[in-house]
C-alpha cells in the first residue's frame, strides 16, 4: 500500500532535490502545493513505517540509516525549510495538500522566519573529576573544609568531609548553571533563542560573530572541566517543531 512521505514545508517555487537519495531508495522526489506554500514528498510504500507485518521501525540500523537520509534531504534544500519529523506519512496528495491549506498562514509567517537562518545548539560538557579539581583549586570554601578536616580529629574528620562532598556538589551544580545562563546570554546576543535548552535560531550572515563569542567563551573555560562545543548550524528543527506545535 502506497503513502506520500513528507520531509519539509517549504515555499512553492522549491526546486527539488537532485543529489541526494530518497526517504526509501528510488523514490522519486515531488511537490504538493497548496496556496503560498508547499511540501517536499516522495511515494513510498506505507509497510516500512507503520506497525505490521513489514515494519522497520524496530530496526535501530534501518531507523539511522532511514533518518539520516531524510536529513540529507532537509539539509539539501536552498531557502526557507520547515523540516517535518521523521516518519511523516501521508495518505495521498490530497490529504497533504488540505493539511498545508489549513496552516497556510501559520507556515507562511514560519517561513518567513527562517529564510536566510539555521539553527545551532551550545552544549556545555562535564569533566566531573578535573571540574572538582578546578573547584579545589579556586573555591576558598572547599579549601578551607580540606584544611579543617587534614586537622581535626577522626570523627570530626569525617563530618567536615561530608560537608565537603556536599559543597562540592553544591558548587559544580552551581557553576554548571551560571555557564548555561552565560552561554544562553551569548546566543541571545546574535539569535533568536528557542525553548530548547540552548538552541538558537541564527541568521547565516550572522553565524561567524555568534561563533567567535562562543569561542571565546570555550577559550575561557579551557582547563576547568567544563567544555563547550557548538552543534550545528542545521536545518530549524526545533524551530519546525514549535511553530507547527501551534499551527
Amino acid at each position: 500500500m502506497e503513502a506520500l512521505y513528507a520531509y519539509a514545508v517549504v515555499p512553492p517555487e522549491t526546486a527539488l532535490p537532485s543529489d541526494v537519495e530518497a526517504i526509501l531508495p528510488g523514490a522519486g522526489f515531488f511537490l504538493v502545493r497548496a496556496g503560498g506554500c508547499a511540501a517536499l514528498a516522495s511515494r513510498v510504500a506505507r509497510a516500512p513505517f507503520e506497525p505490521g507485518p513489514g515494519c522497520r521501525g524496530n530496526d535501530p540500523a534501518w531507523v539511522a540509516e532511514r533518518a539520516a537520509a531524510h536529513h540529507a534531504v532537509v539539509a539539501s534544500l536552498p531557502g526557507a525549510v520547515l523540516p517535518l519529523a521523521f516518519g511523516a506519512l501521508f495518505s495521498g496528495e490530497e490529504p497533504l495538500a488540505a493539511w498545508l491549506a489549513a496552516r497556510e498562514e501559520a507556515l507562511l509567517a514560519a517561513l518567513a522566519q527562517v529564510e536566510g537562518c539555521a539553527e545551532c545548539t551550545a552544549k556545555l560538557e562535564e569533566d566531573p573529576a578535573r571540574h572538582a579539581a578546578w573547584l579545589d583549586a579556586h573555591d576558598e570554601n572547599l579549601r578551607d573544609l580540606a584544611r579543617r578536616a587534614r586537622d581535626a580529629a577522626a570523627g570530626t574528620a569525617f563530618l567536615l568531609a561530608r560537608s565537603r562532598d556536599k559543597r562540592l556538589a553544591e558548587a559544580r551544580a552551581a557553576r554548571a548553571a551560571m555557564m548555561a545562563r552565560d552561554v544562553a546570554a551569548r546566543l541571545g546576543r546574535h539569535a533568536h533563542l528557542m525553548p530548547e535548552p540552548m538552541t538558537a535560531l541564527v541568521r547565516r550572515a550572522d553565524m561567524p560573530a555568534l561563533m567567535e563569542d562562543l569561542a571565546e567563551a570555550a577559550r575561557e573555560l579551557d582547563g576547568s572541566g567544563i567544555a563547550l562545543r557548538l552543534v550545528g548550524p542545521w536545518p530549524p528543527y526545533a524551530y519546525a517543531r514549535a511553530a507547527l506545535s501551534h499551527a
